[in-house]
């Protein structure tokens, strides 16, 4: 993958985690698919940045919040 596609994958996986808890916090139903949504988006992240080196707390915080999510849905 092309670094300027990596970066505009981490900046989506960003606002992503953003709004997911700004949505949770409504109280709405509707979370749990917007958490769904933001987990996958955290996996693709924590795989593309196991491709690169030194990203590995990247990593690990992409996969514990594809985690959390996956828990809110």
């Amino acid at each position: 993958m092309s670094r300027p596609r990596h970066f505009r994958l981490l900046m989506a996986c960003a606002e992503m985690c953003r709004a997911s808890a700004h949505v949770m916090m409504t109280g709405l139903p509707g979370h749990a698919i917007v958490c769904a949504v933001c987990a996958e988006l955290c996996e693709e992240c924590a795989d593309d940045c196991e491709r690169l080196e030194g990203l590995e707390d990247c990593v690990a915080a992409c996969r514990a919040c594809a985690h959390v999510c996956r828990s809110m849905g």
